[in-house]
């Protein structure tokens, strides 16, 4: 998931004293993505082929069971109404009139009768203080797609648009992107920055031209013009909820067509099950992630014409590899427990040993490239780390408001959230 705020350097700046010698030079910025490349990472552009592969292309070296499927089910709805687009980029947190209830945080009693959302219509019977009027959004037909798809996924599921998906927004449905109802679907989208900003900003701040083998290559779509290419269609992505636990999840770069580092996916939390044993030279897990790239992934993602990529993974207790999501190379997604500058050093190193060892004539080039390093959070670093999404807690008035109303036990009160949700939908009165 592309993330538009988060700065994976932050937290890790150093202080050093002032010095007379001269300053180093400045480390290279972080490549920007080019337009092929951000439009090879949207959903329905690599979704299709993980979800079923011809077993006929597969080249399996490994020990693991071939598989044709290596993605989780998903559906996909688009073209999205022009409504529904301006409803997400609209201000407030109202819903919409189609969807039948505000959120699976309130209880089946909070909803009235007629089907309404409870709150939906709640300013209709106020008085006159104030003028401004406020729009209601009505697209039935697409919630009836995001219904049925619902039932398809078994009754639970986890949205995203093109890219991102509203993890930045979860404090708002119960700290978890898991939807049972429609009502929240568009309550996650409708809060999400990271939503928002694959509506406005995802073809901004793009290289201006592809460079292949040191040479510029222009690109005739315009690389750099800040607009989407022609057939761009915005999509609403359902995917099937699964429980995955944290500690097996996984961001993986890959450069010059070559894993070359693997990040813990989650980098505040620390897993004793994850250490490295004395015994390992190389982390088991990394193994089985780089079996899977090698033998599902590599030179399959975008026809094999996307060099560097990111892409993260769920390893299940089967040690069974899933795709869960492509990303651009660069600072547009999180570096994690690396950082851009030292990966890209990475990739130029592996580059130069397989140009080297090309040009000896051998084809040997794949015995030679060291294993990608796994790093995963440790004893010694677990209160050092900087979760990228601590910028995105819900405000601690909010949070407060929308607690006023928990009960004894410590639980959500279904009607907190409700009274949260009405002074939402008004109108501001500054």
């Amino acid at each position: 998931t592309q993330q538009p705020h988060v700065d994976s350097n932050d937290g890790d700046h150093h202080h050093h004293q002032q010095q007379d010698t001269p300053s180093e030079e400045e480390p290279p910025a972080p490549p920007r993505p080019t337009k092929f490349e951000v439009e090879s990472c949207q959903f329905s552009h690599w979704y299709p082929t993980f979800r079923s592969i011809p077993k006929s292309s597969i080249q399996n070296t490994t020990n693991y069971k071939l598989r044709k499927n290596v993605t989780i089910e998903s559906n996909i709805i688009k073209p999205l109404p022009n409504e529904f687009i301006e409803y997400l980029l609209s201000d407030g947190v109202r819903l919409p009139r189609c969807a039948v209830r505000v959120s699976s945080c309130m209880k089946d009693d909070t909803a009235d009768t007629n089907g309404d959302d409870g709150w939906n219509d709640s300013d209709d019977n106020d008085d006159d203080s104030s003028n401004e009027e406020v729009k209601q959004y009505n697209f039935p037909n697409l919630t009836s797609q995001v219904q049925i798809a619902l039932e398809n996924l078994g009754g639970n599921c986890m949205p995203k648009l093109n890219w991102s998906s509203p993890k930045d927004a979860t404090w708002m449905n119960c700290g978890t992107l898991k939807c049972t109802k429609v009502g929240d679907v568009y309550l996650l989208l409708k809060s999400s920055e990271f939503v928002n900003f694959d509506l406005e900003r995802a073809w901004d701040d793009l290289e201006p031209a592809i460079v292949v083998e040191g040479e510029a290559v222009e690109n005739d779509q315009g690389n750099d013009d800040g607009k989407p290419p022609k057939d761009f269609e915005y999509e609403l992505v359902l995917r099937k909820w699964c429980n995955l636990h944290p500690s097996m999840e996984f961001r993986c770069f890959i450069y010059n067509h070559e894993l070359i580092a693997i990040s813990q996916r989650h980098p505040t939390k620390f897993y004793s099950h994850l250490q490295l044993s004395d015994e390992d030279e190389v982390h088991p897990t990394t193994d089985i992630i780089h079996a899977f790239f090698e033998t599902y992934v590599q030179r399959r993602f975008a026809s094999g014409n996307m060099h560097r990529y990111v892409m993260d993974v769920y390893v299940d207790s089967q040690e069974r590899t899933w795709v869960v999501d492509f990303n651009v190379w660069g600072s547009r997604t999180d570096a994690l427990l690396f950082d851009w500058v030292e990966l890209m050093g990475i990739g130029e190193r592996v580059r130069d040993i397989e140009k080297d060892i090309g040009e000896n004539g051998g084809e040997e080039v794949d015995a030679e490239i060291p294993m990608p390093e796994l790093r995963v959070v440790t004893k010694d670093m677990k209160d050092l780390t900087y979760d990228p999404l601590s910028s995105f807690r819900g405000p601690t008035d909010v949070m407060n408001l929308m607690g006023a109303g928990n009960n004894d036990d410590g639980g959500f009160e279904p009607s907190s959230f409700k009274n949260f949700m009405e002074q939402c939908v008004r109108p501001s009165e500054m």
